[in-house]
């Protein structure tokens, strides 16, 4: 199925998107080449040299130490050889795992690309959704403390998740997860032939990482009406186009490893990435479901278990989100909401906060990080009183907005479905148990400063342990 707006299409590509309306400003080509194509891999070096790397100083390749293959053969040697012969100096910095045998994007990382980059003439990220943003921030970093703008090329190695064309970095910090501005890359080079051969798993977390949009994009228009988010615009929804139908068409494709379906994914996972960058905000693509999956990665980084595929996760919360979306809009009655208990104050707000999450940190760190965050929502919810009741009035225009974003269930089921996903948290490796899941999906409102459902659930007094009872069967395809 064809896009309504190609990224391989490069110069024609950022002109046919400046006139959606919600563009910035000022975005003139922010990524100079995106190649999507069989064989993209013998391009890597002419894509350096074009972006000014200079052949007598080393190209920095960022990686981690797992094997990937390429038709067979060993794809990091593969690129070695590939620099190599093309007369560049390949200088390989290999990212250690920590004691769950996974990498992660934090600080220790970042830093250690960072350390390097005065003495490379360029960067190669050679990885997935990690790998791409450790080097990333710390080209980021590195820039701002030097103002040398290295160049910076990712070469990605699976249709796992959308940071590849993304100017952010989800950073973990006293090991909750953060997003922090970043940059672009320069350059992205889609070898298609690499995202056939990676393992199917990360296909799927590609894909339920883009299904994130059936809860993100009415939770983004929520926060706006309410007055918490002015940056809403309908840029993410018209670049990436119909989603549901483009997978539903795709998903055969997908399975099978076609070349073509290879690529449309590819560049639908770079249209997630551009279209939150573009947007200034994550908010396009990360709803309640991401503070949903957040939390859960909190509950793995804090027992020290390894963390599940992202997107996977996140295609799971986000069938919580839809079902919550479900009964939200059947059953809400604003003439019920009582306005003025729909203001909790920051020392009760506070108290929960630590209460919550000091089952998962005792030491209170993350508590006070996620309250860090929450404080600046709540102060906004306060502040923005006449929009909820504004809100609550307009309720009959405002609930058809709403219904038109929200997605069905059984739509994103039967694309899990046709993709081969797994449709329970139990799947997940490592596996969730339903009380952990209930623990995320009742305080991930508690984290982020951004408004979601889950905020006007809480702040509603909305009974949510029945609502809990109601969505669970179904959202694990009971």
């Amino acid at each position: 199925m064809n896009l309504t707006y190609d990224p391989a299409e490069n110069e024609r590509f950022w002109k046919s998107i400046e006139s959606i309306p919600g563009y910035p400003a000022h975005e003139e080509m922010p990524i100079r080449k995106m190649i999507f194509e069989a064989g993209a891999i013998w391009q890597i070096p002419d894509v350096l040299l074009s972006l000014g790397a200079d052949p007598e100083q080393p190209v920095l390749v960022v990686m981690d130490p797992t094997l990937m293959r390429r038709e067979g053969a060993d794809l990091k040697a593969l690129i070695r050889n590939i620099l190599v012969q093309a007369g560049l100096q390949p200088e390989a910095l290999v990212l250690q795992p920590d004691a769950t045998g996974q990498v992660h994007t934090d600080m220790p990382h970042i830093e250690v690309v960072q350390d390097q980059l005065a003495s490379v003439g360029a960067v190669l990220s050679v990885g997935s959704g990690v790998v791409t943003d450790i080097a990333k921030h710390g080209c980021y970093l590195y820039q701002q403390a030097t103002g040398r703008q290295v160049p910076f090329v990712v070469f990605q190695t699976a249709n796992s998740v959308s940071a590849y064309t993304s100017n952010m970095a989800p950073t973990f910090v006293d090991g909750v997860k953060r997003t922090l501005a970043s940059r672009y890359p320069d350059a992205l080079i889609c070898d298609l032939e690499t995202l056939r051969d990676a393992p199917y798993e990360m296909t799927v977390a590609g894909v339920g990482d883009l299904l994130a949009a059936f809860v993100s994009f009415p939770d983004w228009y929520l926060a706006h009406i309410l007055g918490l988010d002015p940056g809403y615009s309908p840029l993410p929804k018209e670049l990436m186009g119909p989603i549901d139908e483009i997978f539903l068409a795709e998903a055969e494709g997908i399975r099978a490893g076609d070349l073509k379906s290879v690529a449309v994914l590819a560049k639908l996972i770079a249209l997630g990435g551009l279209a939150m960058s573009l947007a200034h905000a994550t908010t396009p693509m990360s709803g309640y479901e991401h503070v949903i999956s957040h939390i859960l990665d909190l509950i793995n980084e804090q027992s020290g278990r390894p963390l599940a595929f992202h997107g996977t996760q996140v295609a799971l919360a986000t069938l919580l989100g839809t079902e919550t979306y479900r009964h939200f809009l059947a059953e809400f009655e604003p003439a019920e909401v009582s306005v003025e208990s729909c203001y909790p104050s920051a020392d009760t707000m506070h108290q929960r906060i630590q209460e919550a999450f000091c089952t998962l940190d005792p030491s209170g760190r993350a508590g006070e990080e996620c309250w860090s965050d929450y404080q600046q929502k709540l102060e906004a919810w306060h502040a923005h009183r006449a929009e909820f009741q504004a809100f609550l009035a307009g309720w009959p225009q405002v609930k058809p907005q709403l219904e038109e974003l929200a997605q069905p269930t059984e739509k994103a089921q039967q694309i899990l479905e046709q993709i081969r996903s797994p449709r329970s948290f139990a799947e997940l490796n490592p596996p969730f148990s339903e009380d952990q899941v209930r623990f995320a999906f009742l305080n991930a409102p508690l984290m982020r400063k951004r408004l979601t459902i889950g905020d006007l659930l809480i702040f509603t007094s909305w009974d949510r342990d029945q609502l809990w009872r109601a969505i669970w069967p179904v959202s694990q395809g009971g």
